[in-house]
């Protein structure tokens, strides 16, 4: 498994509502509490959110892929 980058935390806070941060650190925490296919799920419906809009990402938007992750 590679490392993440040394400005992992930068390009995080670039793509979040910066309003929503600590909103965002807490969501993105309990999804690290999914089992492995949760996780993986979380993180392609955040992946693929980044891609596809240019506007920030709510912590609404985390909190309805963590509740999709968890099903």
């Amino acid at each position: 498994m590679s490392e993440l980058p040394d400005d992992f935390a930068d390009r995080l806070a670039r793509v979040l509502e910066p309003s929503e941060t600590e909103a965002a650190a807490e969501i993105i925490e309990a999804a690290t509490m999914l089992d492995d296919v949760g996780l993986r799920r979380f993180l392609q419906l955040f992946a693929a959110r980044v891609r596809s809009a240019s506007a920030s990402v709510t912590a609404d938007e985390l909190r309805r892929f963590l509740q999709q992750a968890a099903t």
